[in-house]
């Protein structure tokens, strides 16, 4: 009966350690990019959006966004609310640009005191990325 628990268990801890990746490896062909900019010190500034619109640029959905590589001197807030739809002159949903609609709103907010160089790594999925997924790594410079 015990070897039968520890089978199970180890089979069940495999798994588990065989599924962690998906959360924090990049999914076969997902789209990576980054972006720069600097920040103020001590201030809970946007530092993007991502809107998923209607081809009539109508409210579509909310893509899936999530933190997989953390911040390491700082906190990093997604939440939904109104944007700006803005979309490269080469996606035919350009023709949204500027119109209000309703997104993904990501902050970020250095630590107390830190200047410096920072980054984080947001997945997001449904967009029109390779497989729907996208790694955007966001390399931040935080100023006084």
């Amino acid at each position: 009966m015990k070897t039968i628990s520890v089978i199970s268990l180890g089979l069940l801890l495999g798994a588990g350690i065989a599924l962690s990746g998906c959360v924090s490896a990049p999914i076969g062909g997902a789209k990576q990019t980054e972006s720069k900019g600097s920040i103020r010190a001590g201030k809970r500034t946007q530092v993007t959006s991502i809107s998923f619109l209607k081809p009539d640029c109508t409210f579509a959905s909310y893509p899936y966004t999530a933190v997989v590589k953390p911040s390491s001197h700082g906190k990093v807030e997604i939440i939904h609310g109104s944007v700006k739809a803005h979309f490269p002159s080469d996606d035919p949903m350009h023709m949204c640009n500027g119109k209000p609609a309703e997104g993904t709103i990501v902050y970020y907010t250095p630590d107390a005191g830190f200047t410096g160089d920072d980054q984080f790594t947001l997945r997001m999925t449904g967009l029109n990325a390779a497989n729907g997924v996208a790694d955007h790594t966001l390399k931040i410079r935080v100023v006084k």
